[in-house]
């Protein structure tokens, strides 16, 4: 794997080197997520951000062929051998969503990220949700969620309108933009949306949406 100039000093390549595999679980709505995807016939899917591999490893065990991608090695590391204690295969990318993505266009047939591209300023987040249409196949399906509040009592600085920076915590320096579900539907006006959800008391935003047939 190739290495981001970004990836050593990126907040969560020092988080997944102090603490490891931490997160095992899949989050609390992923059966229903994965319904859509194999109702869809998305038989191909990208994880945007796949951290340590809980949701690699859960699609790869449903039977979807899986590409992982992170901006962290150590992350990728620790995927890498849980696939291997699993007996489970899945392709691994090391990279900076923050970026254009290494991938063919209409590359995947669904795209799945969590809590992932929020952490960035709006410009570079566009950027990602292009790459997003860019990757999927016509008809394919995106499911993102993104942070929709910041959390109680948290010292921050705003950098731009709805992005603003944690000024302590293991985050300290990353910019967070705190989407509005209307705003989140805007930025993927694109696609053709599907559905929209709210967890956690509106911390959690997410979104369910296709490529349409006949883009531009």
């Amino acid at each position: 794997m190739s290495q981001s100039p970004r990836a050593i000093d990126h907040p969560w390549e020092q988080i997944y080197r102090e603490r490891g595999r931490f997160e095992n679980k899949p989050f609390l709505e992923f059966d229903r997520i994965v319904r859509a995807f194999e109702e869809r016939g998305c038989d191909r899917i990208l994880d945007l951000g796949c951290g340590t591999g809980r949701h690699v490893i859960a699609l790869a065990r449903r039977g979807f062929v899986v590409v992982g991608a992170d901006i962290s090695p150590t992350a990728l590391r620790l995927t890498r051998d849980w696939l291997h204690q699993e007996q489970l295969a899945a392709g691994l990318a090391q990279l900076d969503w923050r970026s254009p993505l290494p991938f063919r266009s209409a590359s995947f047939a669904g795209i799945f990220s969590t809590q992932v591209i929020h952490h960035a300023r709006i410009s570079e987040i566009r950027l990602a949700i292009a790459e997003m249409f860019r990757l999927l196949t016509p008809n394919g399906l995106a499911f993102v969620t993104v942070s929709g509040l910041m959390g109680e009592g948290e010292a921050f600085e705003q950098i731009e309108p709805g992005t603003v920076v944690p000024l302590a915590g293991p985050e300290e320096g990353l910019p967070h933009h705190i989407f509005g579900a209307d705003e989140l539907a805007h930025e993927f006006r694109r696609f053709k949306l599907q559905a929209q959800f709210e967890w956690a008391e509106g911390k959690v935003l997410a979104i369910l949406a296709t490529k349409p047939r006949s883009s531009h």
